[in-house]
């Protein structure tokens, strides 16, 4: 008797994605998913009532903040006593079993299903199969994670902000990375950082314990009612166009500690603690930036800060006893003058980033970053120093491709550098900006309406193209998508350049295609040059979830990039590439073909 494709997903054996029991099946939970998309993070009540419906199991005393992902919900089973943060993504194809006292950072990601290798399987059907994932009771996963299918994390280990993890991580241990490493095992040392980080004076209240980098108790009612007012004021400022600057700066400034003139954050944007926050003159947050700012975040002037970076301040305690507690500390973080930070960078607590630095997108920043420096890595590490030489080059650049007859638009389409504040670019974006939020506003499951918008944005959309909401993109006119190409959801396209993507290519959830540079001369940052330079990918290429593409990088035919890779150069055909920077793995053979599946047990 032939397996239905639900069976053979179970027995983890390749099936077809748009089964119709199976579509049946995400329909009902894209609903769920959208409707828990539009509750406040502070009502917990019908979030959880919603997350129920959702889930197969959530323990008692468990949370998962909206909003929240996953694709089916009934392989999910969620602990007790678990905190699962802000904007989180479970692709649940396989079941996904979170033990007890687990504690996961906001936008984590865990991907169950595996696509072949070999195109030819994904071409006329897009066909997968699952891995399980598990993670153990007592676990501390930070912010930015991604957890690949077939991994089980130990109990008790701690997983650090930005780790792609790709392999099984053992119990009681401290691993982080790209790809994810054990660092050490935890141990009695681990007691005694939170011992020398306690202040035993009753006469000091929790908010003060926090503002001076002591442990604290994180349920403190005091420092509760900050956090429900901001994130209650943040919930209303997502409600506002991004197209509406001034409305938005004038409302930002109601509570935040300090929002200087020219100051932009675009949303989505999450944050916690209104009075923690510091934006200088003409600095830019871009759109699906996350604050965990329990320690003071302070952005200086005419800083750039690209999509999809999360700064991280708060630190729980290593070992699971002190963590279970709800203690933790806070660090500061500083980003100085005319610092550009270039998108789906994470930021950790304690850190200061140098006037005139640039870090690298997708980069993990764990040490504090010397000004005038350029920092890549996961753990960013220093490429080399800005010199004059550099400022020199900009100019003469800029001197060659002088034409007064050309406008700011003409320049930016000839990949010419031009000015990003000019009047007509700026209206372009604005009406490309309501667009596009009310796309991201749809479920994923009205097809036939969600795909007459997306053809209103995009320029050219191949049959059968579909691309998941949320979706953010500069203009829109600049891309073009394939026949039966799928872009997961979460997806922000910069399309100051082309961004042409092949027909059947599959492209994973929380993606960046950044075809914007800026220069590194920091005073022309600072009036808004910038330069496009184009992005292909070609027919049947799969990127992995939360890929980075950065710009003028072409990736080949039928090429593979891994979850968490961070593309700076091109990608040949018929090959697999990952970690950042993304490199080349080995090529794409008959082989894959023949054998699509990847070990399902790696030690």
């Amino acid at each position: 008797m032939t397996k239905t494709a639900k069976e053979l997903q179970k027995e983890g054996l390749l099936y077809d994605v748009f089964d119709k029991e199976l579509a049946a099946i995400k329909d009902r939970t894209y609903g769920l998913v959208n409707e828990l998309s539009h509750i406040s993070a502070l009502d917990k009540e019908n979030a959880l009532d919603l997350v129920n419906k959702i889930v197969g199991k959530i323990g008692s005393e468990s949370y998962v903040v909206p909003p929240f992902r996953c694709d089916y919900g009934p392989n999910i089973t969620i602990g007790a006593h678990c905190f699962i943060n802000y904007n989180c993504c479970f692709l649940d194809s396989a079941e996904i079993t979170i033990g007890d006292y687990v504690y996961m950072g906001p936008n984590c990601n865990i991907f169950t299903p595996c696509h072949p290798i070999h195109h030819e399987l994904r071409r006329d059907k897009i066909t997968e199969y699952a891995l399980p994932v598990t993670i153990g009771s007592h676990t501390w996963i930070a912010g930015d994670v991604i957890i690949n299918p077939g991994v089980t994390i130990g109990e008790g280990a701690v997983i650090g902000a930005g780790s792609v993890v790709t392999r099984d991580i053992p119990a009681n241990c401290l691993a982080a990375g790209n790809p994810c490493k054990v660092i050490r095992q935890l141990n009695e040392n681990d007691r005694k950082i939170v011992e020398k980080l306690t202040l035993n004076d009753d006469t000091k209240d929790n908010v003060y314990k926090q503002e001076h980098g002591y442990m604290y108790f994180v349920m403190d009612k005091a420092l509760r009612s900050q956090v429900e007012n901001t994130v209650h004021y943040v919930n209303i400022l997502n409600k506002l166009s991004n197209s509406e600057v001034q409305r938005r700066r004038d409302f930002l400034r109601t509570f935040t500690q300090r929002l200087d003139e020219g100051a932009v954050i675009n949303s989505p944007f999450y944050m916690e603690f209104g009075n923690h926050l510091e934006v200088g003159t003409n600095s830019i947050i871009d759109c699906d930036c996350i604050m965990l700012n329990s320690g003071r975040i302070k952005i200086g002037n005419n800083v750039i800060i690209g999509p999809k970076t999360g700064f991280y301040t708060p630190v729980h305690p290593f070992l699971p006893e002190q963590r279970e507690s709800w203690i933790e500390h806070a660090k500061p973080i500083t980003i100085e003058d005319n610092a550009w930070i270039c998108g789906s960078a994470t930021i950790i607590g304690g850190v200061t980033i140098g006037k005139n630095a640039i870090v690298c997108a997708g980069s993990v920043v764990t040490r504090d970053v010397p000004a005038d420096t350029i920092v890549a890595g996961n753990p960013a590490k220093p490429v080399r120093k800005i010199t004059q030489q550099d400022i020199e080059q900009y100019k003469a650049e800029l001197a060659k491709e002088h034409n007064p007859s050309l406008s700011e638009k003409d320049k930016m389409e000839q990949h010419c550098w031009y000015n990003t504040f000019d009047s007509e670019l700026i209206k372009l974006r604005q009406k490309n900006a309501s667009k596009t939020e009310a796309y991201s506003r749809i479920s994923a499951n009205t097809l036939c309406y969600k795909d007459k918008m997306a053809r209103a944005i995009i320029n050219q959309f191949g049959e059968d193209a579909n691309i998941i909401p949320p979706f953010a993109c500069s203009y829109g006119s600049n891309i073009s998508v394939g026949e039966a190409t799928v872009i997961n959801h979460s997806g922000v396209f910069i399309d100051s350049g082309k961004i042409n993507i092949g027909a059947h290519a599959l492209i994973g959830p929380k993606s960046l295609l950044n075809c914007s540079l800026r220069p590194y001369d920091a005073k022309a940052r600072d009036n808004g040059m910038a330069k496009a330079a184009a992005i292909n990918i070609g027919d049947g290429a799969w990127l992995g979830g939360k890929v980075t593409v950065l710009p003028g990088v072409s990736i080949g035919k039928h090429s593979v990039i891994g979850s968490g890779s961070v593309v700076t150069h091109d990608i040949p055909d018929d090959v697999v590439a990952v970690g950042n920077p993304c490199k080349i793995v080995r090529q794409i053979t008959k082989e894959d073909k023949i054998n699509p599946y990847r070990t399902k047990k790696r030690k």
